[in-house]
């Protein structure tokens, strides 16, 4: 049985002005440095054997704080990223709602058919993401470890563990610094936790 601990970064300036960041690499705010530390102060797991995480810099600062815990190295992975919006990043989302209320609409309302100029579709990121668990999963049997990644990111994989359809993305909620845990029995996975966020109380 392998345990993959699911944590999105922590927050940065763009989440602050609900920016799409995406590719870009944006580092964390104070107080998602902050978020980032009291989660290590009360972590939940007192054994974690490897921790992954996405190659941006949002994601690497928030593991780097919990390696340190931990004593253990991160292990930098591009397929961990989050989703490619393309020409959308670094818009905020009302202005994109206003601008291209036709285009960006299916953002949230049917994100199936989203399809982002010059980004990813989130079909594709879903399949990027899995070849990504994938691969921690077979390197990790009967281990436990910490992923950290992004918001749709998390989403997407903890929608493909559930064989969700992707229209129903949004309704999966994920906090920064939010903890998810998937168990992994011969290749089935269960939830066993969803956007744990109670160290957020201490902030």
């Amino acid at each position: 049985m392998l345990r993959l601990f699911l944590i999105r970064h922590g927050e940065t300036e763009w989440n602050r002005q609900k920016r799409l960041q995406g590719h870009s690499n944006i580092k964390l705010s104070s107080k998602g440095l902050r978020q980032a530390k009291n989660l290590v102060a009360h972590f939940p797991f007192p054994h974690v054997d490897a921790i992954y995480s996405s190659d941006l810099a949002r994601a690497v600062e928030t593991a780097s704080i919990i390696a340190d815990k931990l004593d253990l190295s991160v292990k930098k992975m591009t397929d961990l990223r989050e989703m490619n919006y393309g020409d959308w990043e670094g818009r905020r989302i009302d202005e994109l709602a206003t601008e291209s209320s036709r285009e960006f609409g299916r953002f949230f309302t049917d994100p199936e058919r989203c399809q982002p100029p010059r980004g990813e579709t989130f079909l594709e990121c879903q399949a990027r993401l899995m070849i990504g668990i994938r691969y921690i999963i077979a390197e990790h049997e009967n281990q436990n470890v910490v992923v950290v990644s992004h918001g749709a990111a998390i989403r997407l994989i903890i929608g493909a563990a559930l064989d969700m359809p992707i229209h129903r993305l949004w309704a999966i909620s994920q906090s920064n610094t939010a903890i998810n845990i998937l168990r992994v029995d011969d290749g089935d996975f269960t939830v066993e936790l969803l956007n744990g966020s109670d160290h957020l109380r201490y902030l």
